[in-house]
């Protein structure tokens, strides 16, 4: 299966294919909380646009972005967690409930990965990844290339 992140190149701190998940853990996220790492990918490359644009505050990033293509197993998504969605799942800010979930799916690591709907496009997914699971390692960068964000999202 192919996900997609576009993610930052930041030379001598990280760059856009680190899987690590360490971005997560410090900065915390709607599906873990800070301490636990994880990595956010999306089944669509424009869902994985989106998602960084709402995280924009309306500026657009500075440059160094990298759309990341990555591979993983079929089977791995398919026996992936689908949590019961609490209700307040869309909220802002981002509600404990969502935090709860992610914290419970991460520290039991049954699966690498836990399927959600994006809360910016509810009709696509993206796919939370443990990087601690022992299934992890199969995940695979495939392609990564230059990205710019058009600049009419940002008027």
């Amino acid at each position: 299966m192919r996900l997609f992140r576009l993610a930052k190149d930041k030379p001598g701190n990280y760059r856009a294919d680190d899987l690590s998940g360490n971005g997560a853990a410090i900065a915390g996220g709607r599906w873990n909380p800070v301490g636990m790492p994880a990595l956010y990918t999306s089944l669509n490359a424009a869902t994985a646009v989106l998602e960084v644009r709402v995280h924009a505050s309306g500026i657009p990033p500075a440059g160094n972005l990298f759309l990341v293509e990555l591979e993983i197993s079929d089977h791995l998504v398919d026996e992936g967690y689908e949590p019961v969605l609490p209700a307040d799942w869309t909220a802002l800010p981002i509600p404990a409930s969502t935090v709860d979930v992610g914290r419970h799916w991460l520290m039991q690591g049954t699966s690498v990965a836990m399927k959600v709907p994006s809360v910016v496009c509810p009709a696509d997914w993206n796919l939370i990844l443990n990087p601690l699971h022992s299934d992890y390692r199969e995940l695979k960068v495939i392609r990564q290339e230059a990205f710019g964000l058009d600049p009419r999202l940002f008027c």
